[in-house]
């Protein structure tokens, strides 16, 4: 079973949009819940400066007990574009998380296995 949810809302009067998309689906192994967001927001500026690298972060996370296991990335950065003889710089922030439930747990073979 899979469902998803997508929702998009102007945000700021205006000056910014945030996008959310989130999917959950259940199989026989697991179930997972995925959400991403996507928030820009845009402001006037006189000049165009030099753009610095993309702030990404990245975190990852197992729980042996729950059978549960999270990852999260986060983007942050901006670009310029030029818009009916202004110009704007556009500030961007993305999000993906993941979320796994893991139904049964792994465990060793009940006989003992010889390779060959």
């Amino acid at each position: 079973m899979r469902d998803i949810l997508h929702k998009t809302k102007e945000i700021l009067k205006g000056r910014g949009k945030r996008i959310v998309i989130q999917e959950h689906s259940s199989d026989n192994q697991c179930i997972s819940d995925i959400r991403k967001n996507f928030l820009y927001i845009a402001q006037d500026v006189e000049r165009e400066e030099d753009p610095k690298k993309p702030e990404v972060h990245v975190s990852k996370s197992f729980d042996s007990l729950n059978r549960t296991e999270k990852f999260i990335m986060q983007v942050k950065g901006s670009f310029y574009v030029n818009r009916n003889r202004r110009l704007v710089k556009i500030v961007y922030y993305h999000t993906l998380k993941i979320l796994l439930h893991w139904k049964t747990a792994v465990t060793a073979p009940t006989q003992s296995v010889t390779m060959a």
